[in-house]
């Protein structure tokens, strides 16, 4: 828990307070970062940039509407984003537009099938995690963030349409890892 006294601390710089805050900080910022990042370096990148943006704004921790938690994993999607904006800057982006077809969403009883077959949490996110960049944080901020496709679409600076796209694709290839894995052959009609 995240007392007074420990934001005062770390206002002052107190490096053992910042310590505290930052360990407190950890384990919520390593699972964004296993969701949004590929390699460990990419993990590390997004825990320590949210922890300096976390410890900048310590003021905000006293004085929140929503959990600190809610508001510690905020920071880290948010920065999971910022970072990946950086570096396809610096990357070649090719703009698609794509007409979706009339069944983009998966089929029901795909999850069903995955909770049956057993699959772990841990190798439903190894799956996510061999996605394109694009497509991982995509799906990330839809489905399990619940973002809608305007919003990331402002925050990644692409059209809805591209978004809803990359929602599709990423789902579809979700899918045929799990059809080749488990051999889901009453959902076989997904994907064509």
């Amino acid at each position: 828990m995240i007392s007074k006294a420990l934001i005062e601390a770390c206002k002052r710089n107190d490096r053992r307070a910042q310590k505290k805050l930052y360990e407190f900080c950890y384990e919520i910022l390593a699972r964004v970062g296993y969701r949004y990042a590929k390699n460990e370096e990419d993990i590390q990148e997004i825990i320590n940039e949210s922890f300096l943006k976390i410890n900048k704004n310590v003021e905000r921790l006293g004085t929140l509407s929503m959990s600190v938690e809610a508001y510690i994993w905020r920071a880290g999607v948010n920065t999971a984003i910022d970072l990946y904006r950086k570096k396809a800057k610096y990357k070649q982006h090719i703009a698609m537009e794509a007409s979706l077809p009339t069944d983009w969403e998966m089929k029901e009883g795909v999850m069903e099938s995955m909770v049956e077959s057993g699959m772990s949490a841990e190798r439903i996110m190894e799956l996510v995690r061999e996605l394109p960049d694009m497509t991982r944080q995509i799906l990330n901020l839809f489905s399990i963030d619940g973002y809608t496709h305007k919003e990331i679409g402002k925050m990644l600076n692409i059209k809805e349409s591209l978004s809803r796209w990359h929602l599709h694709k990423g789902r579809k290839m979700l899918y045929e890892q799990l059809k080749d894995i488990y051999s889901l052959k009453h959902l076989s009609g997904y994907g064509k």
